[in-house]
């Protein structure tokens, strides 16, 4: 299986580690330039190579790390990623008994499936405690870790390639049903100015 990263954050970085050490090839690809993320790469061993935007989304999964503000930009110079399954992290889950997580990450996974219609997109929060697995030389705990999707194959795919980085995935797809919920895309991608007070 071949991995796709798309954007650097603490997240997708423990999952390219993870992927590598359990065999899978990932291209990591980095918006803002490959050359900010070479030495991290080179750690992490012969199964994880730099590279283009175009090579990253020709894979089997996909996650990002975009900011939101950077979203419709990037997502926007993908290639076609009909059917394809990409996994939208970033954004903490402190409670998952009452999803305590900030609205405006909720907000940017719809805005991804929003901007990705074709693609099936899962929702992955980030467990507070994750605790990376690069200085042990024991197997990984399995540690809590959340998603939601809308799509069933996506929540069984991700499920399983989640159990085999050794974490413990939890679906909590059916206690938020964000896609109910209508969303103002453009004023989430575009705020209005607002003039600082005096």
């Amino acid at each position: 299986m071949r991995v796709g990263i798309i954007g650097i954050g603490s997240l997708t970085m423990e999952l390219a580690f993870r992927s590598a050490k359990e065999g899978y090839t990932v291209i990591v690809s980095n918006p803002k330039g490959n050359s900010l993320i070479m030495d991290a790469i080179e750690k992490m061993g012969p199964n994880v190579w730099p590279g283009t935007l175009e090579q990253a989304v020709c894979t089997d999964i996909i996650f990002l790390f975009i900011p939101k503000e950077d979203l419709q930009k990037v997502l926007g110079s993908l290639p076609d990623v009909s059917g394809k399954i990409i996994v939208h992290t970033s954004g903490l889950i402190f409670n998952p008994q009452t999803l305590l997580s900030g609205l405006t990450n909720a907000m940017t996974y719809k805005i991804t499936a929003s901007l990705l219609p074709k693609a099936q997109v899962v929702k992955l929060f980030n467990p507070v405690n994750l605790k990376s697995t690069k200085d042990s030389r024991e197997p990984a705990a399995k540690e809590e870790i959340f998603f939601i999707a809308d799509h069933k194959a996506s929540r069984e795919n991700i499920k399983k390639f989640l159990k085999t980085l050794h974490f413990s995935p939890i679906d909590l797809s059916g206690k938020l049903h964000l896609q109910n919920k209508p969303i103002n895309f453009k004023a989430v991608l575009n705020p209005p100015y607002r003039h600082p007070e005096n």
